[in-house]
């Protein structure tokens, strides 16, 4: 028989190409570890911080000229004994988003951007922001994409117009 199922449940996955569609739908197993996870076709890199000093600390460094973070989603968990205060910010100074007050000991926060991702400015890195001193992980599920142009608007618009005097018409 050349269609025969085995005992052993390994013949059930998928190998080749169907082995990428199967492994969208599914989580890894106990023994199993996920390195990347693939949303709408574009894999989606975990990148993981433990942030403890007070203010801004760099989870996602700036990707370069041209580039920009896609976050599609934030986990973060207040592991510390104290009460913190997190917010997240494009780039260093910039305004607070997200910003969200955790207890101590394990309470988690998790924010799904997928299709309405977080598109951070061009060569901007991704920066979580503490209000005091604590013990906060935070993993972002995320990739690059390259920059779009933007048109910007000005107030004023210049208008020039060249004349010339035809002396050569006569009465």
């Amino acid at each position: 028989m050349a269609n025969e199922v085995k005992a052993d449940a390994t013949n059930l996955i998928p190998k080749g190409l169907r082995a990428r569609e199967y492994a969208k739908f599914r989580a890894p197993r106990y023994d199993e570890v996920a390195v990347a996870v693939e949303v709408d076709g574009i894999a989606v890199y975990p990148a993981s911080k433990a942030v403890t000093a007070k203010g801004e600390t760099s989870v996602i460094s700036a990707p370069g000229s041209g580039k920009c973070i896609r976050i599609k989603t934030i986990m973060v968990n207040n592991v510390g004994a104290d009460q913190r205060v997190v917010s997240f910010r494009e780039g260093s100074g910039g305004s607070d988003k997200f910003k969200n007050s955790m207890p101590q000991y394990g309470s988690m926060w998790n924010m799904n951007f997928v299709g309405a991702y977080w598109i951070l400015a061009p060569n901007t890195a991704l920066i979580a922001n503490l209000d005091d001193i604590g013990s906060v992980n935070v993993q972002v599920g995320y990739d690059i994409v390259k920059a779009i142009p933007v048109q910007e608007l000005v107030d004023t618009l210049s208008i020039s117009e060249d004349m010339e005097t035809d002396y050569t018409a006569g009465p």
